[in-house]
């Protein structure tokens, strides 16, 4: 396979396109459980009409074809393959995030969901992050939305259809921006909600809405962020159930709570790519040091944030995950050892150094006639391993910031301690059903 090509004509010619650096790991994960899929929707004022959502993703598909992808297999590495097919457009069913059947040739590794007034994209993290998931949701909503009769004269940055794409939307940016430098520190593993496992399909969501306005000014008088000040709440909680738990079993377990908090590296480098481009800050608290009021685990995150996503601190993650691809002796390795070896690695260390997850897509920006059809906007994470057991996914629209907790356990303590946190605080925390 050659390792380059001048645009996405040629490579759709040689049918085949690499895989990422981030996007490596998850064919090794990839179950039932774990899927490592996301969803995103956009809730319109008005019911979606089918015909015409059909012919928008046959459109919109068209102008990412980087995502009309199945994945590949070769003696040394996966690879993604071009395939003519649109992705599956399919009703809502009550477990979101299912696995894709990443075996089956010449199916896009997403798909669309319609519901009701919904409209929804679920994307293998194989594909993109959540940055590219959204715009090119915003791209579908364009196109639905023109085909349903409404004028959208200045669309601003949408992605359109009919557009050059552009070599970066494509590219590996983990790769154009790599430099070597000295890793990161290393860290110890960090507790873990001691809750029981559901029963499969484990995954249940519990989504719940607030008012934009109202916590912007709370972050504002604290001086602090909304991820940050959220992520605070997220590791008070984390210490209350932590405080609850058996004396006996605390004797017995790490005391770090560490949360994993997605970076957009889009903002930090000059780049346009579709594909996966996030990184990772990882803010703790140590419980050996004893217990924290709120106010110190707030001052504590919000530095540790402000230092760890600093260009130089975030960029030596970069570094250790791309050096190891460069090996010599990891490139050589056939493809089964490496994913025995990856998985491995992803049971043993990944995925105990963190506690829980917290995203932020942040706000959502529309033109103003896209705006009046559009209610609100929200984040399913994926499904999180049996140690971590426990996601959440914020994002913005207008007025309404929308949080969804995915969840394998049979509990929702963790939930009911953030959420109250957030009403004792003065913010109206609305429960919403999922219908």
């Amino acid at each position: 396979m050659p390792e380059k090509a001048d645009n996405i004509n040629s490579l759709k010619e040689k049918g085949w396109l690499k895989l990422d650096n981030a996007a490596k790991l998850f064919p090794a994960i990839i179950s039932k459980d774990l899927t490592s899929v996301f969803r995103i929707t956009a809730s319109l004022k008005e019911p979606v009409k089918y015909t015409a959502i059909r012919e928008a993703v046959q459109i919109t598909s068209r102008r990412f074809p980087y995502f009309n992808v199945s994945l590949g297999s070769g003696f040394f590495w996966h690879f993604l393959e071009f395939t003519d097919q649109q992705p599956r457009i399919q009703s809502d069913e009550k477990i979101p995030c299912s696995v894709f059947e990443v075996k089956r040739k010449n199916e896009p590794l997403y798909r669309v969901i319609v519901k009701g007034k919904r409209i929804s994209a679920e994307f293998i993290h194989i594909l993109t992050d959540g940055g590219g998931a959204l715009e090119y949701l915003k791209s579908l909503l364009y196109t639905y939305l023109t085909l349903t009769g409404r004028n959208i004269s200045s669309p601003g940055e949408i992605i359109l259809p009919g557009t050059p794409i552009s070599n970066e939307e494509f590219e590996d940016g983990y790769l154009k921006h790599f430099r070597k430098l000295p890793p990161p520190s290393k860290l110890v593993k960090a507790w873990h909600l001691p809750f029981k496992l559901n029963q499969r399909p484990r995954l249940k969501v519990l989504r719940a809405e607030v008012k934009t306005h109202e916590i912007i000014e709370l972050t504002r008088k604290l001086k602090v962020s909304v991820t940050e000040y959220f992520v605070a709440v997220y590791h008070f909680a984390l210490q209350k159930i932590f405080i609850s738990s058996s004396s006996k079993k605390r004797k017995k377990i790490n005391r770090v709570l560490r949360i994993e908090v997605p970076v957009n590296m889009r903002k930090k480098f000059p780049s346009r790519t579709m594909r996966n481009f996030s990184l990772f800050v990882l803010p703790e608290i140590d419980l050996r040091l004893g217990t924290y009021t709120f106010e110190e685990i707030l001052h504590s995150v919000h530095h540790q944030l402000q230092i760890g996503s600093d260009i130089k601190q975030i960029s030596r993650f970069m570094s250790s995950n791309v050096s190891y691809e460069k090996l010599v002796f990891i490139r050589i390795l056939p493809l089964f050892i490496k994913k025995i070896a990856m998985a491995a690695v992803y049971r043993g260390l990944a995925s105990k150094r963190f506690s829980g997850l917290v995203t932020n897509l942040g706000m959502v920006t529309l033109p103003d006639q896209m705006n009046e059809m559009i209610d609100s906007f929200e984040i399913i994470p994926p499904p999180q391993n049996s140690k971590v057991k426990v996601g959440s996914g914020l994002i913005s629209f207008k007025d309404k910031l929308r949080i969804c907790f995915s969840n394998i356990t049979q509990s929702n303590e963790l939930e009911r301690h953030i959420l109250k946190h957030l009403s004792d605080s003065g913010i109206h925390v609305k429960i919403l059903k999922n219908d």
